[in-house]
């Protein structure tokens, strides 16, 4: 059952500044009408805050920490090493500090449009060479580069092992953001077959001079959905609604998420895509890991039908997410435009 109709629903009659906690076992265990009551939730953090926290996500937290131990040892590599691996123009790969400049963000303070001193590890699913995809040099599938074994050893296994995982788990929470909605539960699963998520193993180092200095500038993420483990050091900071910068809060096990202009546009803004910022820890490493659930590059980002009305007309053009996602990345991450 949907929960759609006629007319786009009123946004969250819930406190916008608030950022919910939803219990997502029910919808795992398949109890029935959960998948209904958690859309009801879903629906009003997505049109309220944009981030909610997720209890009872049956996920293994091992895999986070065997995924820190990982990052650890790799970004402690010489740069020379580090750089046999320089992000390519699919954006996979090592990215250096002092390189990236966040332009799409909005914020005017001193450090917003300086090159982060912060350094990060993207990648996303490996081909098989019997994938369609294998070979043919598509942009955004199955273009990682991955250091040594013997440098790091280990290393991909717990990177893709965290990847796999959540990858896993986002796509269970497709029918819930289908019916929330108002759209059958199926709605979004076909177009994330062959998805192209990618997952970001990031270095904060301290800021090393006692102030707190923000490393990465008030963004939207460029997914469908985020997914963001407690990271090594608090640092994380959300804009709510009435404009005021929030740390995130703890949440014992819960798993933050939270939505991107992916699927902002493919609501025609019915959900929204909340800015978020990340301050240095003035003395110690900070490591984060998310994940960035992205659909098919060939997926048809066509506004969903219940998001459009007299009130709120389509404002966007059908899109594929590979065209999407290649115009998202050449105006943040130009410096990786022309590496290979």
């Amino acid at each position: 059952m949907s929960l759609q109709s006629e007319t786009i629903r009123p946004a969250a009659s819930v406190d916008p500044n608030e950022i919910p906690i939803i219990n997502i076992g029910p919808v795992l265990a398949r109890t029935p009408g959960a998948v209904e009551q958690i859309a009801e939730e879903v629906y009003n953090a997505c049109t309220g805050m944009g981030f909610l926290f997720l209890v009872n996500h049956g996920l293994d937290m091992q895999t986070v920490e065997d995924t820190f131990e990982a990052s650890r040892r790799f970004h402690a590599l010489p740069m020379e090493e580090k750089l046999k691996v320089r992000m390519n123009r699919h954006q996979c790969g090592y990215m250096p500090p002092n390189v990236s400049v966040h332009s799409d963000t909005f914020e005017k303070h001193q450090t917003a449009l300086k090159p982060q001193v912060s350094e990060a590890f993207k990648f996303t699913f490996d081909l098989s060479p019997d994938d369609a995809d294998y070979g043919k040099n598509r942009r955004f599938r199955g273009h990682n580069k991955w250091p040594d074994e013997n440098s790091v050893p280990g290393l991909r296994d717990a990177f893709m092992g965290f990847h796999a995982a959540f990858e896993g788990f986002a796509r269970k929470l497709l029918p819930v953001l289908s019916v929330a909605l108002g759209m059958e539960p199926e709605f979004f699963g076909p177009h994330f077959e062959r998805s192209s998520s990618m997952s970001r193993i990031a270095h904060y180092p301290p800021t090393g001079d006692g102030s707190e200095q923000i490393s990465l500038p008030g963004h939207t993420d460029l997914s469908f959905l985020s997914l963001i483990p407690p990271a090594t050091r608090p640092g994380l900071e959300i804009l709510t609604p009435s404009g005021e910068w929030v740390a995130q809060p703890l949440v014992p096990n819960g798993l933050l998420f939270n939505t991107g202009n992916t699927l902002c546009q493919w609501t025609n803004d019915v959900f929204k895509a909340t800015p978020h910022r990340v301050r240095a820890d003035p003395t110690e490493d900070r490591h984060s890991n998310i994940f960035f659930l992205y659909p098919n590059v060939d997926a048809l980002m066509s506004c969903v039908p219940t998001c459009v009305s007299a009130e709120n007309p389509e404002k966007y053009p059908p899109i594929t997410f590979g065209d999407f996602h290649a115009g998202y990345a050449a105006r943040n991450f130009a410096y990786a435009e022309n590496w290979d």
